[in-house]
């Protein structure tokens, strides 16, 4: 038996950024994107954690620390507290909380800061993961995972939260820097995992596994610097994807007698990874919409962008078994096998659909 995900839930900040403003923003910096009409590009929605004219302003690091804790903590809080109330689960029922962000760095943890927010017990369980970049999300849902089969009474949070708004770097005129402002949005994803309720129908985790591709550590990353993070979005990324992901995805599948996906949960990297993904594993042009709409949404939110996809699929009550995959740096892969269980209706039991308000 996998792991049931009892609810799924996600939050954005306030601040709404569209597609053409963003461009007339970025042209400031980048003369070059003069040539494209502000309806060309295909971005979609962002959502800022602060406004535009904020976010362009050079800030030291002190300050940028302050901003992450007081934005991710609040993103991260909602995301949380949502999951909480759509599982009909109380802090003081969890037994471990796992926090995934790589878009700033505190000490404690921010599981610390959001303790007492959400009641926690004293006696929980905490695992911050910091360096797995956007893969961390599914890497959380791993471990959860993993937990669960160990201790399969217990009750798991995950929280994901990312704000790369707060890492554009305004003297950095280098293509990773405008490759980072045109995909990433801020946004924070939150789940609660235990073991199924038989009498529900719900999407479990069936099994997961990673794949670090060799000789890959510089193409996808974040750099520290005097003046902040500066994103690593080597050209080669879909080129490294194209070649790893299909001897990757064929031995984890062969591995776990995965049978053949009718969904997949890809993580919402942006249009370039979805077409290298989509061509190395031989997927018609529409196998990752889910993915897709999710980015043209809310961009690419790093770690919590995977409970952005999977909330869609939950909510649509998807049928069959399903793919999961994170891409992240190292290059990383993180794959889950995801299945939607239907009810087992027995006397006496109620059998609810999985919606975005409980599972």
């Amino acid at each position: 038996m996998g792991s049931a995900f009892r609810s799924i839930a996600t939050a954005v900040p306030e601040h709404r950024l569209e597609a053409a403003d963003a461009l007339r923003a970025l042209r400031a910096y980048w003369p070059r994107l003069d040539r494209l009409e502000d309806g060309d590009a295909a971005l979609g929605t962002r959502y800022t954690c602060e406004p535009l004219e904020k976010l362009v302003a050079h800030r030291s690091l002190t300050d940028l620390r302050a901003a992450y804790l007081r934005h991710a903590g609040a993103l991260a809080e909602a995301a949380a507290r949502d999951a909480l109330d759509q599982a009909h689960v109380a802090g003081s029922d969890v037994d471990l909380v796992i926090t995934v962000s790589c878009t700033g760095y505190v000490v404690p943890s921010l599981d610390v800061h959001l303790a007492g927010a959400l009641g926690l017990r004293p006696d929980v369980i905490r695992l911050p993961i910091t360096e797995l970049g956007c893969s961390g999300g599914a890497a959380a849902i791993a471990a959860a995972h993993r937990h669960l089969a160990g201790f399969p009474d217990d009750v798991v949070l995950v929280v994901a939260v990312e704000v790369p708004s707060l890492s554009f770097q305004p003297e950095d005129p280098s293509l990773d820097n405008l490759t980072a402002c045109l995909v990433f949005g801020d946004g924070a994803g939150a789940a609660v995992l235990a073991r199924p309720h038989v009498s529900r129908p719900r999407l479990e985790v069936v099994s997961t596994g990673s794949h670090l591709v060799p000789a890959t550590a510089e193409v996808l990353g974040f750099d520290l610097r005097d003046s902040g993070f500066h994103v690593v979005l080597d050209r080669r990324l879909p080129r490294v994807l194209s070649s790893a992901a299909r001897p990757a995805v064929d031995r984890f599948m062969a591995a776990g007698e995965v049978p053949a996906p009718s969904f997949y949960a890809v993580h919402a990297a942006g249009p370039r990874i979805f077409s290298a993904l989509e061509s190395a594993l031989e997927l018609p042009p529409h196998a990752f919409d889910v993915s897709r709409r999710v980015f043209a949404r809310v961009g690419n939110t790093s770690s919590a962008a995977i409970f952005f996809v999977l909330s869609d699929i939950a909510g649509a009550a998807t049928r069959g078994h399903g793919l999961g995959i994170g891409v992240g740096p190292g290059v990383t892969l993180e794959l889950m096998h995801l299945e939607w269980v239907p009810a087992v209706v027995t006397s006496g039991a109620e059998a609810g659909a999985f919606t975005r308000s409980g599972g």
